[in-house]
């Protein structure tokens, strides 16, 4: 597995030389290569060529960077509108049961300060509500002052990400639907209607059936959904959950007649306001792994409630603020969301989050590399 890796990593980084400048394909080529890959758990079976897909889908993404953004500042690869990006507590309960302390979750009543993320998962920078309906939404929570050996090298405090988006299924059940649409939205500057042309194979139906879910999910206020994160992960050394993450809050703040291009940062804003709004409080809970049956390498595919009940194991708490300053706006555009920013007891698992990592990396290393402008940079607005 580790040679397969190294020798995709090796075919990505020749592609980019080939597309990119000096400089970008010199990032790539670091991003793609810096970390040795994990090893597989007991719970994973990696699909043969998976680790060159992924090595393919790596150069793909930076040049899909390349011509999303040709002057000025490129934005993440996934996610990379922010509706609010804000200061919260993560607290882990005080009544959390035995079998679920693990990890950051091991001490009960631990507190963590944490930033959390909202965003709109639409390729580019566009309006809140785009011509065709609802897009998928994200929250990303950063604990910041974890303990346990982490799963990537890097400098700093060591922090524990969950990545989360609104709907229980990933839109894409493995990586090689995910380097399917990723060629599409190359080659067709990011229209994939040809990925859902028929006749549709099981994957790709799995696909649709997500996506039709998406467009029927209305957000009024990104404080007031519920999120999920969809792909499995490690709970402790020998179990396997999910997260979700509730709004403790009933109110459903219906979507505008006239929806504004930023209505969701707007919401959130009202709501927030130091002055007259109120904290919104989420509950954090686990689903564990407890039937063989419950799948691991499908990521639309969703763990029954009554098999795996969720269990409250955490609290959310986010204060009235101003989050819509310069200062916190610029701080959360640098920072960096991935699943593998954590500890190993919480490892991602599965083949889109294999995939995950290898491309945030090379996506975070992308956005780093300042370059000099050849003129304006085209904004949607």
């Amino acid at each position: 597995m580790m040679r397969r890796r190294s020798a995709s990593v090796a075919t990505a980084a020749m592609l980019l030389a080939m597309s990119t400048s000096p400089r970008q394909a010199a990032c790539a080529e670091q991003a793609a290569a810096a970390v040795p890959a994990a090893p597989l758990t007991k719970f994973e079976k990696a699909p043969a060529g998976e680790a060159e897909q992924i090595g393919q889908i790596i150069s793909l993404t930076t040049q899909l960077l390349q011509m999303r953004y040709p002057e000025g500042m490129a934005r993440r690869g996934v996610h990379p509108k922010d509706h609010g990006c804000v200061k919260a507590t993560f607290t882990v309960n005080s009544d959390i049961p035995p079998n679920y302390r693990a990890g950051v979750f091991a001490t009960p009543g631990k507190k963590y300060p944490a930033w959390i993320r909202f965003s709109n998962a639409t390729p580019f920078l566009a309006p809140d509500l785009g011509k065709k309906g609802p897009d998928s939404r994200g929250m990303a929570i950063k604990l910041i002052g974890v303990d346990g050996d982490t799963l990537l090298d890097e400098p700093g405090a060591k922090t524990q990400d969950f990545l989360l988006i609104n709907l229980p299924g990933f839109a894409f059940p493995n990586v090689s639907e995910y380097l399917e649409v990723t060629k599409i939205q190359l080659a067709k500057h990011d229209d994939i209607t040809s990925f859902f042309a028929p006749p549709l194979s099981p994957d790709r139906l799995k696909t649709a059936a997500v996506v039709k879910k998406i467009q029927q999910t209305n957000v009024g206020n990104p404080l007031e959904s519920p999120y999920f994160s969809a792909a499995p992960f490690l709970y402790g050394s020998d179990r396997v959950a999910k997260f979700s993450v509730t709004p403790r809050s009933a109110e459903k703040t219906p979507v505008p007649a006239n929806p504004t291009t930023n209505y969701l940062r707007e919401a959130m804003k009202k709501s927030l306001d130091p002055a007259n709004g109120k904290p919104a409080v989420f509950d954090f809970k686990v689903q564990l792994r407890n039937d063989d049956s419950l799948p691991i390498e499908d990521a639309t595919a969703e763990w029954s409630e009554t098999t795996a009940p969720p269990q409250n194991v955490a609290t959310i708490e986010i204060d009235q603020q101003d989050f819509d300053n310069a200062f916190q706006v610029t701080e959360c555009e640098h920072m960096a969301f991935t699943p593998w920013h954590g500890i190993t007891a919480h490892q991602p698992i599965g083949g889109i989050n294999r995939l995950r990592r290898d491309v945030y990396i090379a996506s975070s290393k992308f956005r780093s590399q300042p370059k000099e402008p050849t003129g304006f940079p085209k904004w949607p607005w």
